[in-house]
């Protein structure tokens, strides 16, 4: 018997290079090109703000898709590494995950506390972020074959 599932990958590459033409917006062209990829951002956290900012911030959510879950993703990033290059989490460090680009953008949020990620995310414009990588998530199928 088989048991499927899907592996979640945060690869750095970027999907048609930094030389790809931006067409304008409202352009047949650019609709037809609108990227359909889930993304990821991971920033360090500095430490405090030194500027007063006043605004909002969405608050993220629990689930994007029935792969992309708070659940889902928790147990991958504290079991494995799931980035593409050299990184050693940091306490503090913030890792978002985005839905593709659309009108309204939500987004999952993970920080580093106590030696494992955890779901959550900074208050915006209190803390100062540098970011560290970005890229694209992927889910690539793996299948174990419990027969053999």
């Amino acid at each position: 018997m088989c048991q499927s599932g899907k592996e979640i990958k945060l690869c750095t590459c970027v999907p048609n290079g930094m030389d790809t033409i931006i067409h304008h917006k409202n352009s047949r062209k650019n609709r037809q090109k609108r990227r359909v990829d889930f993304t990821w951002t991971l920033e360090k956290c500095l430490g405090w703000s030194k500027t007063t900012m006043d605004g909002m911030g969405y608050m993220p959510e629990k689930a994007l898709t029935e792969d992309l879950t708070n659940e889902r993703i928790l147990v991958d990033l504290n079991s494995k590494n799931c980035f593409d290059f050299d990184y050693e989490p940091n306490e503090k460090d913030n890792l978002q995950i985005f839905t593709p680009e659309s009108s309204i953008r939500r987004h999952l949020s993970f920080i580093f506390r106590n030696g494992e990620w955890v779901a959550g995310s900074h208050m915006p414009f209190m803390y100062e972020m540098e970011k560290i990588n970005f890229g694209k998530v992927t889910l690539e199928d793996k299948t174990e074959n419990k027969n053999d």
